[in-house]
């Protein structure tokens, strides 16, 4: 496994996957290469093969309920709808008094149950989580979504478009508590809610909102795949596409004036252009690489504590994207060996 996380590191996917493949065979309670595998059958487009992967793991690891979800997940991007909905309802039966629980989960059985034509379970469940989740904002804003997707399918747009306004300025209140907070908001829940805007024509709304999430979290897959499947769902697939590439760009252009800044020499210039792309775009790219930039001009110039905090503002909430992620522990060494020269105690978060 070590030596097939190597090879994917560097791109060889199929030497990976065959390597993961005979540890599957050789070990086959070895689950976390199923995982890996599946991984690496995502990166080369192989959907059905990774469903297939992590049904495996499921069925050998039943209570796994981060593997179930799993399932639940790349099955709706294969739409084997039947599927997900179990997995789904395994993740939320499995994981009743956990910590592990979340809106996300109801809300994601939910969006199934609407899809394919199951309305009256999907409210059922939609129920179930205001319940459980009992003054939660984000819970309140999933059921107000569930139920305008709801009357959509029966027929009744007026009373959909009343619930999705009602969605919108509960998502503003949900985000203005987050920024104070520091609090993680559903990523998954806010593409629900564009759905629901583009169902009931409010395309404007539910623009701002794809352009914000794909802008935020472009590395992550399976966000961006979710985001595609809504443009095509709602016939906005050409739209869709021409805003997805637009954000790309846009990105890389703020990204190359920050490291061609850097590359030049010019460290306070760096951290200036990044700080501002992390205001502009707060994603996992510019969150490490403007951690990184901060704690290489600490390095250089002297401590500064101010920065110094920010930086590490920046790496928790890149930490909250994804806590394994390689470009994190990186920044995280050498905030760590900066703050160890100039004897300040770090964030060992």
């Amino acid at each position: 496994m070590g030596l097939a996380t190597a090879l994917r590191d560097r791109g060889a996917l199929d030497e990976a996957g065959q390597l993961a493949e005979q540890v599957t065979q050789e070990a086959p309670e070895y689950l976390s290469a199923y995982d890996f595998l599946a991984s690496v059958q995502e990166a080369k487009g192989k959907l059905l093969e990774a469903q297939q992967t992590l049904q495996r793991a499921a069925d050998a690891s039943p209570h796994n309920t981060l593997r179930q979800r799993l399932v639940g997940d790349v099955a709706a991007r294969n739409n084997d709808l039947l599927t997900a909905e179990k997995a789904y309802g395994k993740v939320i039966e499995r994981s009743k008094g956990s910590s592990l629980r979340t809106v996300d989960d109801f809300a994601n059985l939910s969006r199934v149950l609407v899809e394919r034509g199951n309305v009256a379970a999907s409210r059922k469940i939609a129920g179930e989580m205001k319940r459980e989740w009992r003054g939660d904002k984000q819970a309140e804003m999933a059921a107000l979504v569930t139920e305008s997707l709801c009357l959509e399918k029966e027929g009744s747009p007026d009373k959909a478009r009343q619930l999705v306004e009602q969605a919108l300025d509960l998502q503003t209140q949900i985000e203005t508590e987050s920024a104070d907070k520091g609090k993680h908001v559903s990523q998954r829940l806010a593409i629900d809610l564009a759905h629901a805007c583009y169902a009931t024509g409010k395309s404007d709304a539910a623009g701002k909102i794809m352009r914000q999430v794909a802008a935020e979290n472009h590395e992550d897959t399976h966000l961006i795949d979710q985001i595609s499947q809504v443009f095509q769902k709602t016939g906005q697939q050409d739209a869709g596409k021409a805003l997805l590439d637009q954000v790309g760009r846009e990105i890389i252009e703020l990204n190359n004036k920050g490291v061609l800044a850097a590359r030049s020499g010019d460290l306070e210039g760096a951290v200036r252009l990044l700080i501002q792309a992390v205001e502009q775009v707060p994603n996992l790219q510019f969150l490490v690489n403007a951690a990184k930039a901060i704690f290489t001009l600490i390095d250089q110039k002297g401590w500064d504590a101010e920065l110094a905090a920010r930086a590490e503002d920046y790496l928790r909430r890149a930490q909250l994207k994804d806590r394994k992620s390689p470009k994190v522990a990186s920044a995280r060494e050498l905030a760590a060996a900066v703050t160890k020269k100039y004897g300040v105690a770090g964030d060992s978060a």
